[in-house]
């Protein structure tokens, strides 16, 4: 469970001190959709009505009981959004653990598990802001193509990506031209249209209100990260049955959520990435993921010249980038590095 530093620690408990986190869209994402997919139950609170929003970032330990994990190591993975973390490690080994607290039990494996710097095929110490912000977004978009290049990407011609200038898509736009072999559109409002052009990881870059100059005698699959229903009505409604797949992945457009009634075209399915790594993860084994994923991720970050890293400490830093994200405020330009180590809230 979360906590703050406390007088006692139970034998086979860690403390980590969350000193690092990235925030960006898909945290918000994660506490619109708190309830419907259980982020809640992570790292619950005894304030009913009250959560903790999950990020992702580094922690480092600052107390033990467990032989096998020593004070100052540090470990990349999924904490709550406060100053420390206190695990029950299980399937302790070289290269990490998974949470075995009570309340996670049950929950997503791909969330439970902590990896060590020292043996993470991914982790570079420079690019450390760069990981918090980027990295979690990068293997959903890496386990999305890969589910739609098993696919055979659904017979289409084209991928159109909603939300181009989304960190999130950023990242899918860079892993499906990799393996798509087809043109990948992104589509964006109309007052990012020219940042994300310049970032030259889309085939072709159109607003939103363009969507009637597609091409609809080809045949389409849409990824659906805006999460707006106005979007995701208008592609099924121009495509139609050349629409041949559509999933939704993410809320960047929270405000909009909605299922967009019966729409022409595919049925609007939700793609959950833990539930596809899962599966490779049984295929490939935990330490094949790791490296598949490591390989790709070099050659994305190379890309990532664009990202601004915007780092603060303390709770007014959190609030304020967490408000600016969800009025829709934050410049797709900046990535949010934050911590609130060192806070009594």
């Amino acid at each position: 469970m979360h906590t703050e530093p406390s007088a006692a620690l139970a034998p086979g408990a860690v403390e980590l001190e969350v000193d690092r986190f990235g925030l960006t869209a898909n945290n918000v994402t994660y506490a619109v959709t708190g309830e419907a997919l259980s982020y809640w139950k992570f790292f619950p609170t005894s304030e009913a009505g009250w959560g903790r929003v999950p990020v992702w970032g580094f922690g480092t330990v600052t107390r033990s009981t467990l032989a096998g994990v020593s004070v100052g190591e540090r470990f990349f993975g999924y904490y709550p959004m406060s100053s420390h973390l206190v695990v029950e490690p299980k399937r302790l080994g070289e290269v990490g653990f998974l949470d075995g607290a009570a309340n996670r039990r049950g929950l997503s494996g791909v969330y439970n598990q902590y990896l060590r710097t020292t043996h993470d095929p991914l982790y570079q110490a420079d690019t450390e802001p760069q990981q918090a912000v980027l990295r979690p977004l990068f293997a959903t978009a890496y386990f999305l193509a890969d589910f739609f290049a098993e696919n055979m990407f659904f017979g289409a011609d084209d991928v159109l990506v909603s939300s181009a200038s989304s960190k999130l898509a950023c990242a899918t736009a860079f892993v499906m031209r990799q393996n798509a072999g087809r043109p990948v559109t992104g589509l964006t409002s109309a007052r990012n249209t020219e940042f994300v052009a310049g970032l030259n990881l889309y085939d072709r870059v159109l607003c939103y209100e363009d969507v009637p100059l597609l091409d609809r005698g080809r045949r389409a699959v849409f990824v659906d990260i805006a999460g707006s229903a106005d979007v995701r009505a208008a592609v099924h409604r121009h495509f139609g049955e050349a629409l041949v797949h559509s999933s939704a992945i993410g809320a960047t457009h929270w405000d909009r959520l909605g299922h967009g009634g019966d729409l022409p075209g595919a049925r609007p399915i939700s793609f959950f990435a833990p539930d596809w790594i899962k599966r490779r993860t049984e295929e490939w084994t935990p330490q094949g993921v790791q490296t598949r994923l490591a390989g790709s991720w070099g050659a994305f970050l190379a890309t990532t010249g664009w990202l601004t890293i915007r780092e603060g400490e303390g709770d007014d830093a959190v609030a304020k980038r967490y408000d600016a994200i969800v009025a829709g405020h934050a410049h797709p330009r900046d990535g949010y590095v934050l911590s609130l180590a060192g806070d009594d809230a």
